[in-house]
């Protein structure tokens, strides 16, 4: 994979990530919305439950929309350079399945292939970290092979 290819990866994992940012910070909105209420209003008491079920709904998207920045921050920063070996950064081709390692990230796509992030505490991470082109490595009493480090 050149570094041109590598970098489109990288703009297609960012793009896909504020997506979801963006998706969460309406829902964060909408449920904000929906807990406020006028206080010049007579309300039944099922209105106001139905406030305060949407204020908590509401905090969840938060603490969710604060991870997920920092998450884009981390995809930011993430050195998307030259590799042939398994680290943050790296995009690894195993068993035919494409991650990017460095970051969660549920399946994107990029030039046509379909790409997966994968964190650096995630269990298969601590199986191929420093693993080449090449290698196979047993997990969960399977045997893989590492097709491509980029």
């Amino acid at each position: 994979m050149d570094s041109n290819a590598k970098l489109r990866v990288k703009d297609a994992l960012l793009a896909h990530l504020e997506a979801h940012l963006r998706a969460t910070g309406a829902a964060v909105d909408r449920e904000d919305s929906a807990a406020r209420l006028d206080q010049d209003t007579v309300f039944a008491p099922d209105e106001r439950s139905q406030s305060d079920e949407a204020a908590d709904l509401g905090s969840l998207f938060e603490h969710v929309e604060e991870r997920q920045h920092g998450t884009v921050a981390l995809a930011e920063q993430l050195d998307f350079g030259p590799t042939d070996e398994v680290g943050p950064g790296a995009i690894v081709v195993l068993d035919d399945n494409h991650y990017v390692v460095g970051v969660a990230s549920s399946p994107f796509e990029s030039d046509g292939v379909t790409y997966e992030g994968m964190t650096t505490d995630a269990p298969l991470y601590k199986a191929i970290k420093g693993l080449h082109p090449g290698d196979t490595f047993t997990f969960n009493t399977t045997e893989h092979h590492i097709t491509a480090v980029d």
